[in-house]
């Protein structure tokens, strides 16, 4: 049961970090539409605004992934130390 409880749970700390991400990149979008509608500058701020989107999507995910390796390192060390 540990096993299965385990594997749910990453199988949704990665999916999560992919919504996130997702989220991330359409926000950028959708403000970059915005301010490309209201200054009239055709896709000055759309470009600007999606990569921005992109590089603090990214940092995030590196963020949440190493965490994520970390704990599971953190775990393995934990199971080999009760053989000892």
């Amino acid at each position: 049961m540990k096993k299965k409880q385990s594997t749910t749970q990453t199988i949704l700390a990665h999916v999560t970090i992919g919504i996130q991400l997702a989220i991330t990149v359409l926000l950028g979008v959708l403000g970059g539409n915005w301010l490309d509608a209201r200054f009239k500058t055709s896709p000055l701020f759309l470009a600007i605004c999606v990569a921005v989107a992109m590089i603090i999507g990214f940092y995030h995910l590196m963020k949440q992934l190493t965490a994520i390796n970390t704990n599971a390192e953190l775990k393995s060390k934990e199971k080999r130390k009760k053989w000892n």
